[in-house]
């Protein structure tokens, strides 16, 4: 990271425009994206861990991811409408709160069919306002309007650095274990526990307000 930031801040072409982390919102979008890469791994040891908690076979536990991904296709549209409403602060705040929920219903309860099928749509509603728009709104805000594709690259990038993160914690831990459901089971409060920060990190965002205001700004400029 220190090579990088040396390099980006004299290159006549920077992948990573390092003046947008000037911007305090745009340090918490970026700790933010870490976040909802690392998040994303959940998603990874579903089945595996539907194998283990529900006895099923692998190919029938590949199918529980479905109820999650069916619960963020139908809240994608939804979460879209609510971020013109409300901004990005509301809106990640409330999804955040959601992701934990529904992280530590499948840490305790991922014994009962049904309420893992319950965990995987409340995962669902709580990752797509973490991993679709509101941080992409954010960086659209805060970034002039010839820094905007940097902008968005830099979400890509710190998100796919929190998922090579996340993968090796939560694989980590769950070798730790033994590859057994107490080894999951922390997999997924240690995810949890990250979604909790992200609550945190949420709550110095900028009101809708003062979102519409910065960009109005960075247009102008």
């Amino acid at each position: 990271m220190p090579v990088l930031w040396k390099i980006e801040k004299v290159a006549e072409d920077p992948v990573v425009q390092i003046n947008l982390l000037k911007s305090r919102e745009v340090r918490l979008a970026t700790g933010l994206s870490m976040g909802s890469g690392l998040s994303q791994v959940a998603i990874v040891f579903l089945p595996s861990f539907a194998v283990i908690s529900l006895s099923l076979s692998t190919s029938t536990a590949s199918l529980m991811i479905l109820p999650l991904v069916i619960a963020m296709a139908i809240s994608a549209p939804l979460i879209g409408r609510l971020l013109d409403k409300f901004g990005s602060k509301k809106v990640m705040f409330t999804g955040s709160f959601i992701l934990i929920a529904g992280l530590f219903i499948l840490s305790f309860f991922a014994s009962s069919f049904y309420i893992f099928i319950l965990s995987g749509i409340i995962l669902g509603v709580g990752l797509i306002t973490i991993i679709g728009a509101p941080l992409r709104y954010i960086m659209l805000s805060e970034s002039p309007e010839k820094y905007r594709a940097s902008g968005q690259a830099l979400i890509s990038i710190n998100a796919s650095a929190g998922q090579l993160v996340g993968g090796a914690l939560v694989g980590g831990i769950i070798a730790s274990g033994g590859g057994t459901y107490t080894g999951y089971e922390f997999a997924y409060i240690a995810v949890g526990i990250a979604a909790i920060i992200m609550l945190f990190l949420t709550i110095g965002l900028k009101s809708r307000l003062e979102q519409v205001k910065t960009m109005k700004m960075n247009s102008k400029g």
